[in-house]
């Protein structure tokens, strides 16, 4: 038998998916609206808690010397929670795979 929040995480999906209204799909499949939102609202919840958690750092170090980079004008990028200073002379595979990487966790 599964467990409640698997059975709750099927129900959210299947709502998500039915393009009714939250008090429609409740009333088509004999659940209480403040139930459904509850369990979306904990659900989220945990999800953004497991993706705060699953933050990983990437290192990349290119063939160049750090004392040969200038660092004028660096421009940054953001992705979610992480920033990226880009400065003359860097790789741009490096970056390319880096902006992969971040695309992907974030």
């Amino acid at each position: 038998m599964k467990n409640k929040r698997d059975i709750w995480i099927k129900n959210i999906q299947n709502y998500r998916s039915s393009g009714l209204t939250a008090a429609k799909w409740c009333d088509q499949n004999g659940v209480n609206i403040h139930t459904l939102k509850y369990y979306i609202t904990k659900i989220n919840k945990e999800k953004k808690q497991q993706g705060s958690s699953k933050i990983k750092w990437a290192s990349v170090v290119t063939e160049q010397s750090e004392t040969s980079i200038v660092n004028d004008n660096p421009i940054k990028v953001i992705i979610a929670n992480a920033t990226i200073e880009i400065t003359r002379g860097f790789d741009p595979t490096a970056f390319e795979t880096v902006i992969r990487i971040l695309t992907k966790e974030c």
